[in-house]
């Protein structure tokens, strides 16, 4: 029993063969809504993506780059796409900022958040409104989701992904007299 084919793979794993001049050989990626991106196209989405968060964090480059033990013209190639983030830089920039990585990658590939653009939007404005909420909120949350059943979770016996009303109303009831 060798298991599924490569190509088996590449077929349940939803990837296409694309010839990347980043690598010497055939790479399989995922397309970003209809389209494969190139590595240096990524790696230009990574820039663009990690400027813009900085200017919305108001902090300039300047004061940035020394929190991170760099130079400004060090840290400018990151901004700029001659140099690659690694994943350790990418971490120690959102501990910086106070960001999670999520704010600078989803940007980059919003396929990793949604079969379509709407569910990718939909999914980050979640993660989005979610991240602003204090604990006691967040375990409220995460134990009205624990009531929520689905065909996968209990066997196709329960619901069909629809919220129950009762845990629903008692949820939102208790939601608005924390405010």
């Amino acid at each position: 029993m060798a298991g599924p084919s490569f190509e088996e793979w590449i077929s349940h794993l939803g990837l296409q063969q694309i010839n990347d001049l980043q690598f010497d050989k055939p790479i399989y990626r995922k397309t970003s809504f209809g389209e494969l991106e190139l590595s240096a196209e990524i790696e230009k989405k990574v820039s663009t993506s990690l400027r813009n968060t900085r200017d919305r964090r108001k902090i300039p480059r300047s004061k940035l780059a020394p929190m991170l033990g760099l130079s400004d013209q060090v840290y400018n190639r990151y901004e700029n796409a001659v140099s690659r983030l690694t994943v350790g830089r990418l971490l120690h920039i959102c501990e910086v900022l106070s960001i999670s990585p999520v704010e600078i990658l989803y940007p980059v590939a919003p396929h990793l958040w949604g079969e379509d653009q709407a569910e990718a939007e939909t999914r980050m404005a979640i993660i989005e409104k979610v991240g602003n909420f204090d604990g006691p909120t967040l375990q409220a949350i995460l134990s009205f989701l624990h009531h929520l059943k689905t065909k996968e979770t209990d066997g196709g016996n329960g619901y069909d992904g629809a919220a129950p009303a009762a845990p629903l109303i008692h949820f939102c009831c208790s939601w608005c007299k924390r405010e």
